[in-house]
């Protein structure tokens, strides 16, 4: 029998507040009073001591001294604190990701502040893991992606989607039910058209109403997840929770096909295939969306 852990927005953090900081998280037990988080006047002068000409996202600002990292710029917003407390906070011990402290605002840019987590990616490692520490790891991303997947709710969004491959589009969300948020997806293809309610969309009929809506990191990249340096490799974290949200249940198996060339040995031999659950027919209707909208 599953048992799912169900929460709704009432239970969060206020995530339109400019300023969070939670005084009962490990740096404030470890620093005390002794040095607050730093300003994002300070976080900025270290980016640019760091990263002399910045690109349109800035690099993450790393405070080695401290065991923190500061995340912002244009596409940083409070969700992804309000993502990272949410597992820690509903799945404690059972989804490695790191601690937050808070956030503020600087009338430009959102700053959230987190637990650096020290470790190679999956990337990085790569190519150096043989087959057993590769089923190492994915052994427990299956165990992780299965705790993930007891958090749930009944709507697709309380908010805008935040998937990087729906920027730009018109109206993304939030959406009622999983069936409103389907009819979106198939009508942006055909949006441009004169009529395009009489625009037949045969893969309309493979996404299913009736699916679970579940938590979703939508980032698996291999650059999100942080390994040991040991062999065989533990998970130590998944990072970068910027585009989570609830979202149908096939959404983080097709994010994560998309995000490595079909060649890749990580998706050719299968090993996204052994931590979630593959869906073949679903990610051709989701790959003839991605194409038809375009996008990131």
């Amino acid at each position: 029998m599953n048992i799912y852990t169900q929460f709704s927005p009432a239970d969060l953090p206020d995530g339109s507040k400019s300023q969070m900081t939670f005084f009962d998280s490990s740096y404030f037990r470890t620093h005390n009073a002794t040095r607050p988080l730093p300003s994002p006047a300070e976080v900025r002068a270290r980016s640019i001591l760091s990263d002399p000409q910045p690109s349109y996202d800035p690099k993450p600002v790393k405070f080695e001294e401290l065991d923190l990292i500061v995340k912002f710029g244009p596409r940083i917003s409070t969700s992804e604190a309000l993502c990272l407390w949410a597992v820690r906070k509903f799945l404690p011990n059972q989804v490695p990701v790191p601690e937050v402290y808070g956030w503020d605002n600087d009338g430009r840019h959102v700053f959230i502040y987190m637990q650096l987590i020290r470790g190679p990616s999956l990337l990085e490692r790569y190519d150096s893991l043989n087959h057993h520490d590769k089923q190492a790891v994915c052994q427990d991303l299956r165990m992780i992606m299965s705790r993930l997947r007891a958090m749930r709710q009944s709507s697709i969004s309380h908010g805008p989607i935040r998937d990087r491959i729906l920027d730009g589009q018109p109206t993304p969300g939030p959406f009622p039910n999983i069936a409103s948020f389907h009819n979106w997806f198939s009508w942006l293809w055909r949006r441009h058209s004169p009529e395009p309610e009489n625009i037949p969309d045969p893969w309309r009929k493979l996404l299913a109403d009736d699916g679970p809506i579940v938590f979703t990191h939508a980032d698996l990249h291999r650059n999100n997840i942080i390994i040991t340096p040991t062999s065989p490799p533990r998970v130590l974290a998944i990072i970068d929770w910027e585009q989570a949200g609830w979202y149908p249940d096939y959404w983080e198996y097709c994010k994560a096909v998309y995000s490595v060339g079909d060649w890749e040995d990580w998706r050719a031999n299968g090993w996204i295939d052994s931590f979630l659950t593959p869906q073949p027919l679903l990610i051709e209707a989701w790959n003839f969306y991605k194409g038809a909208i375009g996008g990131f």
